[in-house]
């Protein structure tokens, strides 16, 4: 994780009493044994099976999208949003929710590092959860979608 991005979540994570977490533990990171395009898939079948809603058009594509802009090729990859439709509504019914709504909908990466092996990484949203203990909306989100993240990463 970036100096700066750290300097941004740090302040917050100590004025919430969160004081024994490092920056990588923000963003969950994991090997596939499967290739690039077999990953996405089983991803999105992981995902698909757990009743959350992946529509391809939420795909975004970085390695494409930034070589047209800078001529630079960051290597494959693909970011897959998706939403649980059913948590995200018990959620943005309350106004002071609303806010969370630049966070939606969850993303998970896949991509190709320059050992070749593919890795998938996502937001640590049990820990971001920590931020907001004691209230209920987001106890009950984070308890119900924090480990259904987790097993979508699964690429066995």
């Amino acid at each position: 994780m970036q100096l700066k991005t750290i300097a941004l979540v740090l302040p917050f994570l100590l004025l919430f009493g969160i004081t024994s977490v490092t920056a990588d533990e923000m963003v969950i990171e994991k090997a596939s044994p499967l290739g690039f395009d077999e990953t996405i898939e089983k991803l999105k079948s992981n995902a698909k099976e757990l009743g959350w809603k992946v529509p391809s058009k939420w795909n975004k594509n970085f390695q494409k999208n930034l070589m047209h802009v800078t001529d630079i090729d960051v290597g494959r990859n693909l970011v897959i949003e998706m939403c649980e439709p059913f948590a995200a509504v018990e959620l943005l019914v309350h106004d002071q929710y609303k806010k969370f709504l630049s966070m939606m909908p969850c993303s998970v990466a896949v991509y190709e590092k320059s050992d070749g092996k593919v890795y998938l990484s996502m937001m640590n949203i049990q820990l971001m959860g920590k931020m907001y203990k004691g209230q209920k909306e987001i106890d009950k989100l984070v308890t119900t979608l924090g480990p259904q993240m987790e097993q979508m990463l699964i690429m066995e």
